[in-house]
């Protein structure tokens, strides 16, 4: 799913802003980076000509679908379609002056100018973040929007921060990626970075292995509804409950129920017990088991 974000000004009042919208990749980590090289680079720190450029040039009026990534040395248009038409290869295609523009929307059908504002961060958006510059003292606010303050003034004369904390926090407390993404776990894993933190409860994703009557089963990492399931497979699984696909001790993948829908959410089904991974302040093993 896209990171959506806008690259904006600052208004004439405190809290104001006009920008445009950028659909993906908004996060710090992707968006940061960008815009800092872009300013320092191909604009030659020349902050009006980049904001003219990605605000006010009449191909950044509809906003942009990406700019992570992208060549600023090339016109933008939205070209990535005519880029990937072939079937090419992501190593041949992303290689491509079509796909290497800034995608803008701008002569995509359907489009037309629009100028987000503050007013639409009242009025519900899907937007998470904001990167808002100041001209005049040479700064760039970047705004957490769900956090609804801005989490890093940045000097755009100074050096380049670490946009790493910038959208993680510096205590990880905004941290939405795989403990992997830090180096807290292994690749193999996919357990948040704020469970390994013992800061949220396991949930039934997070098992590694199931003990179903007792034989410990290694998940697959997929699983689906059953009642979902018993509609597309010849197997009928039991209304109500979760299905889980685990490697039996001869390399075979069963489909197996783990757990049963409640209130609260999954828990496990009665002769199952979830194996979670070590965490923090826990190297062990922990294994849930139901009520």
């Amino acid at each position: 799913m896209s990171t959506r974000s806008v690259i904006a000004r600052i208004g004439e009042h405190e809290g104001q802003f006009r920008g445009r919208y950028v659909h993906a990749d908004g996060y710090p980590t992707g968006m940061g980076p960008t815009l800092w090289t872009a300013l320092h680079g191909h604009f030659k720190n020349d902050l009006s000509a980049m904001l003219v450029h990605l605000i006010d040039a009449r191909h950044a009026q509809a906003g942009w679908s990406a700019l992570v990534g992208k060549d600023f040395r090339l016109k933008p248009g939205y070209t990535w379609q005519k880029a990937t038409a072939d079937g090419a290869k992501y190593e041949v295609y992303s290689k491509r002056p079509d796909y290497l523009r800034p995608q803008c929307f701008a002569g995509r059908a359907g489009e037309s100018a629009y100028l987000f504002t503050e007013k639409d961060l009242e009025d519900g958006t899907d937007i998470e973040w904001l990167y808002v510059f100041d001209e005049t003292e040479r700064k760039l606010f970047s705004r957490d929007v769900s956090a609804k303050e801005d989490v890093a003034v940045i000097d755009l004369d100074g050096g380049e921060p670490d946009w790493s904390k910038i959208e993680c926090g510096e205590n990880l407390e905004r941290c939405g990626h795989y403990g992997w993404v830090h180096g807290l776990t292994p690749k193999t894993s996919n357990l948040s970075t704020q469970t390994w933190l013992e800061r949220r409860p396991f949930d039934l994703h997070d098992a590694i292995a199931f003990v179903v009557n007792g034989k410990r089963l290694k998940t697959s990492g997929s699983g689906g509804d059953a009642d979902f399931l018993s509609r597309t497979y010849a197997t009928r699984f039991p209304s109500g409950t979760w299905v889980q696909s685990v490697i039996a001790g001869n390399g075979r993948r069963l489909e197996v129920p783990v757990a049963k829908r409640t209130q609260e959410g999954f828990a496990p089904l009665p002769g199952v017990q979830w194996v979670m991974p070590p965490t923090k302040n826990n190297p062990y093993e922990t294994i849930v088991e139901g009520r």
